[in-house]
C-alpha cells in the first residue's frame, strides 16, 4: 500500500493559495493548524508565527525488526524460553495446541512494548490476576529484542516483576545503541506503537469489525495524518466558544431585563423596556440616554441625606482596636528611649568618634580635652565598644520615634476622616425605630460619638486608650444610622435603581456584540472551509488504504458471496464512523454486515487491520497476529496464507495459531519464506520451542521423495531433483547472509540488493554466504573441497543438473546436498 507522501500542511497551503479563498479565512486556517497562541494572535490582528508542522509525511526515519521474545514465569510459560524470529522479511508460524503457551509469547510482545494487552481489555479482574505462572512464578519477566535497520547493537525491552508485585508494577529496562532509557517514549516509539499497533489478537479482530467504529475511525484518521485537521477544527471551536457564549448570554439577559423592567413603576423603565422588546437590534444610544436622565429624587434632601448615611463605612472595630494596641506599644517603646537620653547618647557617640580619630592620627598620649586621662590601647578598646553601644541605642531610639510618629499620623487621619452629615433632615419623618429612636436621635448620637472621639488627649498612650474606649460607640451609632437610611431608601425606591444598574451592565455587554459576532463569522468561515477541504483530503488519503483492504478481502473472501466496497470515513465528533459498503449477492439493504458469518467478520477484521499495521510511515517492519484463523473455512485459510505471503515480501509476519490448517496451507501452496516453530508444553509449565519444517528441509524432503519414485522417468526426475536441491542450497545461503549481515547492522535494503545481485549464479550466492563477498566465486571450490568430495559433487550437480544433465544417484545427491546445506547454515 502506498499512502500520499505530501505533508498535510503543504496540501492545505496549496488549496489556500486559490484566489477564491478570502485572505482572512486563509490566515485563520493556517493559525489554527499551528497552535492556540497563533490563532489568538490572528483573531486579534497581531503577527503570527505560522509554523504549522508537517504531519503524516514520507517513510519512517527507522525500520525496526523483531529478533526474539523471551518469557519466564509469565502466563503459561514457567522456566525461561526464547522464541527466535527469523531475520528479514518472511513468515514465522508459531504453532501449538491450546494451552501450549504459544499465546504467552504473543502477549509478551505487546505487553513488553506497550505495558498492556488488548486481549485482556474485556477480561474480568479474576482473569487478569492469573498473569504470573503458577508453577514457576519467580523469576517473572518478559523481554523483546529489536533490531533497528543499519544498527548493529540491538534494542532490548524488558519487564520484570519482583515477587508479589502487581502487573502494573513491572521494572522496565530499555537499552539501545544510544544507552539506557526510561521507556520507549525516549526513543520516539510511544506514538508509533499507538498509531500502527504491530500486533493483533482475535478479540481485537472482532471489535474492529463490529461495534467500535469511532475507535477505528480515530486510528485511521491519525495514521493518515488527518488528526491535524481535527486539532485545527477543535482550536477554531474553542476560540468561538467564549464569543458564542457571550452572544447567547446577552440575548438571554435581554429577555430577562424586559420582564424585570415591566415590574418597575417608573416611566424610564417603561421606555427602556419598549426599546428592548422586539426581535430587531436595540438602539443602545437611546437606552443609554434614558439611563443618563437625572434622577428627580436626587433633589429631595431626605433622599440625599439617607444616601450619605447608607454610604457610611467606618473601619471595623477590631481593626481600630489593633491600631490602638500598636500605638500603645510604640509609645511604651519610645518612652524607653526618652529624648534627653537619646540626644546625650548621640553627643557622646560623636565625642568618642572624634577621640578615636585623634588617637588614630596621633597615637598614645594625654587626652586633649581633660589633659588628665591617657589615650592608649586599653582606652581605645573600651571606647570602641562604648561607641557601638551608643550608636545602637540611638538607632533604636530613632526607629521607635519614627514608628510612633507614623502610628500617630494614621490615628489622626482615621479620626479626621469620620464625616457626619450636619444638616437636619426636615423631610424625613421622625418615626421611632426599634428601641424608640428616630433619625434625628440617631444622627445626634452619631455626632456625639464622633465629637467625643475627636477630643484627642495629648500623650500617645492616653490617645491609644481613648481610641479603644471611644471608637466602638462611633461604629454602633453609624450602624444604626445606616440601617435606618437603607430602610428609608428601600421604601422610596421604585426598583428603577437596581434595574438601571443591570441595564447599564447589559448595554456595556451588548455594545461588544458586533465585534464578537464578526469574530464568530470569521471562525465559522474558517471551520466551513476546513471541513470541506478536509473531507476532500480525507477521501484522497483513505482511497489507497481502502484499496489495500479490498485487495486483502478479495484474497480472503474466496467463495464468499459478500463483496466489500471501498471503505470510507464518515461523520464527525460523536457520529464518526468507518463505513464498510458491503453487499450480499449484489444486494445491499443496509444489513449486510449483520448477515456476515463469523469467518467473514474475521476476514473483514484482518482486511481492516493489516493495512493499518503495514502503513509505510510505520517504523515497525514486523506484524504479530494471534489466532487469526478462527471460524474460517478452508478456502479462506488458503486466502489468508496468500495474504500473509504477500506481506512477508517486505515484512516479518509472525502468526500464532493452534489451527493446523494454516501451516498446512503454507506448505501446500509452497509460499517461500515460511518458517514453522512448534511450541510444546509439558507438566509444570515446562515449555519447549523447537523448529518445525523449514524451507530448506521442505525442499530436500520433496527432492528425496521424488528421487525415490519410479513413476516419473529418470530424465525428468534428474533436472527437477537438481532444481529442488539448488533451491535448498540457495535458501540456506539466504539464511546465512541474513544472519551474518543483520548482526553487523547492515540495512535490510542493502541485504536484499546483495542477494538479488548474487542470485544470477549459484557460485556468487555461495561466495556471498561463505565469504560475505560475492566476488570471491573463485574460492568456492576450494572451500567445498575442504568439506569432502560429496560437497563438491553436490554443488556441481546443483549447478549443472538443472540444465538436463543425467544424474545417476539421485538419493545420494539429496543426502550430499543436505550435508552441504547444514554446513552453510
Amino acid at each position: 500500500m502506498t499512502l500520499p507522501q505530501q505533508p498535510l500542511t503543504e496540501l492545505i497551503f496549496e488549496r489556500l493559495a486559490d484566489d477564491t479563498v478570502p485572505a482572512d479565512t486563509a490566515e485563520l486556517v493556517l493559525a489554527a493548524l499551528s497552535d492556540d497562541d497563533d490563532l489568538a494572535a490572528a483573531l486579534a490582528g497581531r503577527p503570527t508565527r505560522l509554523d504549522a508542522r508537517p504531519v503524516g509525511t514520507g517513510e519512517p526515519a527507522e525500520r525496526i525488526w523483531l529478533t526474539s521474545v523471551t518469557v519466564a514465569g509469565f502466563r503459561g510459560v514457567g522456566t525461561e524460553q526464547t522464541l527466535e524470529i527469523g531475520p528479514g522479511p518472511g513468515i514465522t508460524l508459531v504453532v501449538g495446541r491450546n494451552g501450549s503457551g504459544k499465546s504467552s509469547f504473543a502477549e509478551a510482545v505487546e505487553l513488553a512494548l506497550t505495558g498492556d494487552s488488548a486481549r485482556w481489555a474485556e477480561k474480568t479482574s479474576v482473569w487478569r490476576t492469573g498473569w504470573r505462572n503458577l508453577h514457576a512464578p519467580d523469576p517473572c519477566r518478559i523481554g523483546v529484542e529489536l533490531r533497528v535497520d543499519g544498527v548493529a547493537t540491538p534494542t532490548r525491552v524488558t519487564r520484570a516483576w519482583p515477587a508479589d508485585a502487581e502487573l502494573a508494577d513491572a521494572e522496565v529496562t530499555v537499552t539501545s545503541a544510544r544507552g539506557r532509557h526510561g521507556d520507549l517514549a525516549e526513543l520516539g516509539l510511544a506514538r508509533p506503537l499507538e498509531l500502527y499497533r504491530p500486533f493483533l489478537t482475535a478479540a481485537e479482530l472482532g471489535r474492529l469489525a463490529a461495534g467500535t467504529q469511532s475507535q477505528l475511525f480515530d486510528a485511521l484518521f491519525a495514521i493518515l495524518g488527518l488528526d491535524a485537521l481535527t486539532d485545527a477544527d477543535q482550536r477554531l471551536l474553542r476560540a468561538a466558544r467564549p464569543h458564542d457564549a457571550a452572544v447567547k448570554e446577552v440575548r438571554a439577559e435581554r429577555a430577562t431585563l424586559v420582564a424585570t423592567l415591566a415590574e418597575v413603576d417608573d416611566d424610564r423603565a417603561r421606555r427602556a423596556g419598549a426599546l428592548l422588546r422586539g426581535r430587531g437590534a436595540v438602539d443602545l444610544a437611546a437606552v443609554t440616554a434614558i439611563l443618563d436622565e437625572p434622577d428627580e429624587a436626587t433633589t429631595d434632601r431626605a433622599v440625599l441625606l439617607c444616601r450619605e448615611l447608607a454610604a457610611l463605612t467606618p473601619p471595623p472595630v477590631d481593626e481600630v482596636t489593633r491600631l490602638a494596641g500598636q500605638l500603645r506599644d510604640a509609645a511604651a517603646e519610645s518612652l524607653r528611649y526618652d529624648g534627653g537620653r537619646s540626644r546625650a547618647a548621640l553627643r557622646g557617640a560623636e565625642l568618642l568618634r572624634l577621640a578615636l580619630e585623634h588617637h588614630e592620627e596621633r597615637g598614645d598620649g594625654a587626652c586633649p580635652v581633660c589633659a588628665t586621662g591617657n589615650l592608649d590601647a586599653g582606652w581605645r578598646a573600651e571606647a570602641a565598644a562604648s561607641l557601638v553601644e551608643l550608636r545602637q541605642r540611638s538607632v533604636a531610639a530613632q526607629n521607635a520615634a519614627t514608628r510612633l510618629t507614623a502610628l500617630l499620623r494614621q490615628t489622626h487621619h482615621l479620626i479626621d476622616d469620620l464625616i457626619v452629615p450636619d444638616s437636619p433632615a426636615p423631610k424625613i419623618p421622625n418615626e421611632p425605630q426599634p428601641g424608640g429612636h428616630g433619625v434625628e436621635t440617631l444622627l445626634g448620637a452619631l455626632r456625639e460619638a464622633v465629637a467625643a472621639l475627636r477630643g484627642v488627649p495629648g500623650e500617645p498612650a492616653d490617645l491609644a486608650d481613648h481610641l479603644a474606649a471611644r471608637y466602638p460607640a462611633v461604629v454602633a451609632a453609624a450602624d444604626a444610622a445606616r440601617a435606618y437610611a437603607e430602610g428609608f431608601l428601600r421604601q422610596r425606591d421604585t426598583g428603577w435603581r437596581a434595574a438601571a444598574a443591570e441595564l447599564r451592565e447589559w448595554v456595556a455587554a451588548a455594545g461588544g456584540l458586533p465585534a464578537r459576532e464578526a469574530i464568530l463569522a470569521r471562525l465559522k468561515a474558517a471551520r466551513g472551509w476546513l471541513k470541506e477541504t478536509g473531507a476532500e483530503i480525507r477521501d484522497e488519503r483513505v482511497a489507497p488504504f481502502a484499496a489495500h483492504s479490498q485487495r486483502i478481502w478479495e484474497r480472503l473472501r474466496q467463495e464468499s458471496n459478500v463483496e466489500l466496497g471501498a471503505m470510507t470515513l464518515a461523520g464527525t465528533n460523536t457520529r464518526r464512523r468507518v463505513v464498510f459498503p458491503v453487499s450480499v449477492d449484489g444486494a445491499d439493504n443496509g444489513t449486510a454486515l449483520g448477515v456476515m458469518s463469523q469467518g467473514e467478520m474475521q476476514a473483514l477484521g484482518l482486511a481492516t487491520f493489516l493495512p493499518r499495521s503495514c502503513a509505510p510511515e510505520s517504523p515497525f517492519r514486523f506484524i504479530v497476529v494471534d489466532d487469526p484463523v478462527q471460524s474460517m473455512d478452508p478456502s479462506k485459510v488458503d486466502g489468508l496464507a496468500r495474504v500473509l505471503a504477500d506481506l512477508a515480501e517486505q515484512r516479518q509476519v509472525v502468526v500464532f495459531t493452534h489451527d493446523t490448517r494454516l501451516p498446512d496451507a503454507v506448505r501446500r501452496l509452497d509460499l517461500g519464506r515460511a518458517r514453522i516453530v512448534e511450541v510444546h508444553r509439558a507438566e509444570r509449565s515446562v515449555v519447549t520451542v523447537r523448529p518445525g519444517s523449514d524451507p530448506v528441509t521442505r525442499y530436500l524432503d520433496d527432492a528425496h521423495a521424488l528421487a525415490r519414485t519410479d513413476e516419473v522417468p529418470a530424465e525428468v526426475r534428474g533436472p527437477v531433483v537438481a532444481e529442488l536441491c539448488r533451491s535448498a542450497l540457495e535458501t540456506a545461503c539466504h539464511l546465512r547472509v541474513w544472519r551474518t549481515r543483520v548482526a553487523r547492522g547492515v540495512p535490510h535494503a542493502d541485504i536484499e540488493a546483495a542477494l538479488t545481485d548474487a542470485s544470477r549464479r549459484l557460485t556468487t550466492m555461495v561466495a556471498l554466504a561463505v565469504f560475505d563477498d560475492a566476488d570471491r566465486g573463485g574460492d568456492v571450490l576450494g572451500w567445498l573441497a575442504r568439506r569432502g568430495s560429496g560437497a563438491v559433487g553436490a554443488y556441481k550437480a546443483c549447478r549443472e543438473g538443472v540444465h538436463g544433465a543425467y544424474l545417476a544417484d539421485l538419493p545420494g545427491l539429496v543426502t550430499d546436498v543436505r550435508a552441504l546445506a547444514k554446513a552453510l547454515s
